[in-house]
C-alpha cells in the first residue's frame, strides 16, 4: 500500500506547541494534512493550517519528516516550522473533524494524549534535535 503524505504546520510559541484535537483519533496534532494533487507539500501545510485553525501562517523551515502508522494505514508526516501571522488567533474551523486547540507545553507533553508524530517531534525538540 502507498505511502500517504501529509505536511503540517508545527507552531511553537513561548515553549508551547500548538495542537488540535482530532475527535476519530481522540489525540492531539498539528494542523496539517493530506498533500492534493499538483500541491507542493508547502502549499499543503499553508492551506491545511488555514483551513483547521482558520490562520494564514507564513513557513520559516522544513523540519524534516517522519513516517507513522494508523488503523493499517502507512503516513509520511513532513512538518515546517512556521508562524502565525500577527493579528490572527487560532480557532477550529472543522468542528466535525476537531474539538479543541491546545498550547501544549513541549516540556509536558507526556501528559498529553497526541498523535505518534507529534510524539516523536516533541522527543526530538526537548533533546535538542532541532535547536529551536
Amino acid at each position: 500500500m502507498a505511502i500517504i503524505e501529509l505536511s503540517a504546520s508545527v507552531i511553537i510559541e513561548d515553549g508551547k506547541l500548538l495542537l488540535i484535537w482530532k475527535k476519530k483519533h481522540k489525540h492531539y496534532e498539528f494542523p496539517g494534512g493530506k498533500a492534493e494533487p499538483g500541491e507542493t507539500l508547502e502549499q499543503t501545510a499553508l492551506r491545511e493550517t488555514k483551513e483547521e485553525i482558520g490562520c494564514d501562517v507564513t513557513i520559516v523551515r522544513y523540519i524534516g519528516w517522519k513516517d507513522f502508522s494508523i488503523d493499517g494505514r502507512d503516513f509520511r508526516s513532513h512538518k515546517y516550522l512556521a508562524q502565525i501571522l500577527s493579528g490572527q488567533i487560532p480557532r477550529i474551523r472543522e468542528p466535525e473533524l476537531f474539538r479543541d486547540i491546545v498550547w501544549l507545553p513541549l516540556k509536558q507533553y507526556k501528559g498529553y494524549s497526541v498523535a505518534p508524530n507529534v510524539q516523536d517531534f516533541c522527543e526530538d525538540y526537548v533533546n535538542g534535535k532541532f535547536g529551536l
